[in-house]
């Protein structure tokens, strides 16, 4: 058969169910479904692969077979260690993890895991899964061949980097970076916050915000903020009449403050934003080999935000290859890692098909294949 590259698939966090305190939850694959996908791939015989090899055979340095996939996990969550490890190592499956220095669990410790419950010592219902890995978790991973950690850049965080009031914050996901940018410290730890989300007011105007890897940082003028929260004490929050008028204000506030030019602050320099951008890519690197004594030569941009040059200063840094993430364009060039997602949220059945589906298509077997293109085709007609 033709020899394509492996389908590269990602996740981000397995557990038994979603966790209720957590503002990220939507990224939790039910554990159930990542089993039946793990037996899966063991059944069909197929070969799990780290993304050394699976370079060389998109390079054409080696011959693939049609029976590889690659597995990549995003961020370094906790699950992945508890549930994700155990299960992959189970049925044979090994898995690359994307990790970013500033999100590793500060304390030395090494937690519980399915291996302990499955040897009678401890109880499914008291493992703890919601947190970050430590360096020792991510040690005994990486030392057992089953796991090979790669970076996922310092800090994974998002900056405001327009004037684009995008809306306004009364709790939930869209205060998770504004919150964190003004409490570094929690980066790694906020999720055993109680307080997390009262730490930023109801009704503070949300900008637009990107990748800190893609748009030079824009404060937003203090004085603005301060104007706008005294807006919010003057309204009822809680009553959806009351924040109709105060977003109604609070947008006119923001337009007279645009249109004398005193919405902006300041725009992070070029020299700032270089150093920013080499901390991120070129330091992290740095500190996981240090920390766990093996090279780091792939990148995985999050939330799929990069640029031309964030790549290019990669690859000088010694990367040999970074995700593609939205740069749709960039998919085909060699140093550049496609990934499919396969964290659905279905039942067994659709799940498993999906997930045969995504292989076969991927491996241009039909029908497969020719419904994937017809899709594609579908999906381009619609865009225009």
């Amino acid at each position: 058969m033709r020899n394509f590259s492996p389908p590269v698939f990602y996740y981000h966090s397995v557990a038994p169910g979603l966790f209720k305190n957590w503002l990220l939850r939507f990224l939790t694959m039910k554990l159930a479904n990542f089993e039946q996908q793990m037996a899966y791939l063991e059944n069909h015989n197929f070969r799990s692969i780290f993304l050394d090899e699976w370079l060389r055979i998109r390079r054409g340095q080696k011959a693939g077979s049609g029976k590889e996939v690659c597995l990549t996990f995003d961020d370094g969550l906790l699950d992945n260690w508890v549930y994700a490890y155990p299960v992959a190592k189970k049925h044979g499956m090994k898995f690359t993890l994307f990790v970013s220095p500033e999100c590793i669990e500060p304390r030395p410790v090494v937690r519980p895991t399915l291996e302990n419950v499955w040897k009678g010592e401890c109880k499914e219902e008291d493992l703890q899964a919601l947190g970050y890995l430590s360096w020792e978790e991510l040690k005994i991973m990486q030392e057992s061949g089953v796991v090979d950690v790669q970076s996922h850049t310092m800090t994974h965080a998002k900056y405001v980097c327009s004037t684009n009031l995008r809306g306004f914050y009364y709790g939930g996901f869209k205060g998770y970076h504004p919150i964190l940018n003004a409490n570094p410290d929690l980066r790694a730890t906020y999720m055993n916050d109680p307080e997390f989300e009262k730490r930023l007011p109801q009704g503070t105007p949300l900008f637009e915000e990107i990748s800190a890897v893609v748009a030079k940082k824009h404060a937003i003028s203090r004085e603005f903020f301060r104007e706008a929260g005294t807006l919010a004490q003057q309204h009822n929050l809680s009553d959806e009449a009351g924040r109709s008028n105060f977003e109604k204000a609070a947008r006119q506030l923001a337009d007279d403050y645009g249109r004398v030019g005193n919405l902006i602050e300041s725009i992070e320099r070029d020299e700032d934003f270089r150093s920013r951008l080499v901390y991120e890519i070129v330091d992290s690197k740095r500190i996981i080999e240090e920390k766990l004594q093996k090279p780091v030569q792939f990148l995985c941009w999050p939330h799929g935000d990069n640029s031309s040059a964030a790549h290019t200063l990669a690859k000088d840094a010694g990367y040999l290859a970074t995700t593609s993430g939205k740069m749709l364009r960039e998919q085909q060039q060699m140093d550049r890692i496609p990934r499919l997602a396969a964290d659905f949220d279905n039942g067994p059945w659709v799940n498993r098909m999906k997930f045969h589906y995504k292989i076969a298509a991927h491996y241009h077997r039909q029908p497969y294949y020719a419904i994937a293109r017809m899709n594609e085709l579908k999906n381009k007609l619609a865009q225009n």
